[in-house]
């Protein structure tokens, strides 16, 4: 497929600190991100979503009046298509995953500099992009994928802290006839649900909240066996890779993601 370009993505800063709010703006224009507007509170965001139509709204934690996290929860209610990344110098991982759970899409955690911002929304920008492009593709797929003529439809656990992330592996794995059986915003919540429903395919994020990817490998292998693994990560480092082998993981899914490259490798863990 073609380069990913993140300049027709649009921004909206939603922070109490004119500092912060400067800084950002500064970040995204070296980057080539366009931001449409900016908020120094929750009042009339919502008529300022519906007004600006953002794609990812850069969203602070502690705002007077309500709290960034009562925010998230109503835009993601009002305006599913839109992104949320939490702007927050919070670090307690029950936070981070009360976030994911209620629909977030990433995290920026102060103090921050300019490679964790870019990194952390071009990610969100471009798993929007290749969402439309896995919908764009689905009949191809649809028509042609490997496990197309399969007489028992396929199961799968997506456990991934972003939404966006989830619902781009949702898009690929529903193209390849795999059906989502649950998904889970942290590592507990990955080995729970892999023992309760025990899938043919679990797509495991390695950087998540509370008990990581590599902790919940080992977890889940002590009761099941028969799933296959696909773990999930932006390090390829050699000793990352050589660890998921050892704790039985099937392959990786590297992000930045490529949705054809993925169905690729979905289609032979699952036919092995």
């Amino acid at each position: 497929m073609n380069t990913l370009s993140t300049t027709s993505a649009k921004v909206l800063i939603v922070d109490d600190s004119a500092s912060i709010r400067l800084t950002l703006k500064g970040f995204f224009a070296a980057a080539n991100i366009d931001v449409i507007g900016e908020a120094v509170n929750g009042l009339k965001l919502l008529q300022i979503i519906a007004e600006t139509s953002p794609d990812i709204i850069c969203l602070d934690y502690y705002l007077p009046g309500i709290n960034g996290f009562e925010l998230l929860k109503s835009i993601v209610a009002e305006f599913p298509h839109v992104s949320v990344v939490m702007v927050t110098g919070e670090l307690d991982p029950n936070f981070r995953s009360a976030v994911a759970d209620a629909g977030g899409a990433g995290f920026i955690h102060k103090p921050f500099t300019y490679d964790q911002v870019i990194s952390e929304v071009t990610h969100v920008i471009h798993a929007k992009q290749l969402i439309a492009h896995a919908t764009k593709q689905s009949a191809k797929i649809t028509t042609n994928g490997p496990l197309a003529q399969s007489t028992k439809r396929k199961t799968a656990i997506i456990a991934d802290d972003s939404k966006t992330m989830r619902e781009l592996l949702k898009v690929i794995l529903a193209n390849q006839h795999v059906e989502v059986l649950a998904q889970a915003t942290n590592g507990v919540q990955a080995v729970e649900l892999s023992i309760e429903h025990r899938p043919d395919l679990l797509c495991l994020d390695i950087d998540m909240p509370g008990m990581n990817g590599l902790d919940a490998l080992a977890a889940i292998r002590q009761k099941v066996t028969s799933t296959k693994v696909l773990m999930i990560t932006g390090n390829s480092k050699r000793e990352t890779v050589m660890s998921t082998y050892k704790l039985g993981a099937a392959g990786f899914i590297l992000k930045p993601f490529d949705p054809d490259k993925i169905a690729e490798i979905i289609a032979k863990v699952l036919s092995d």
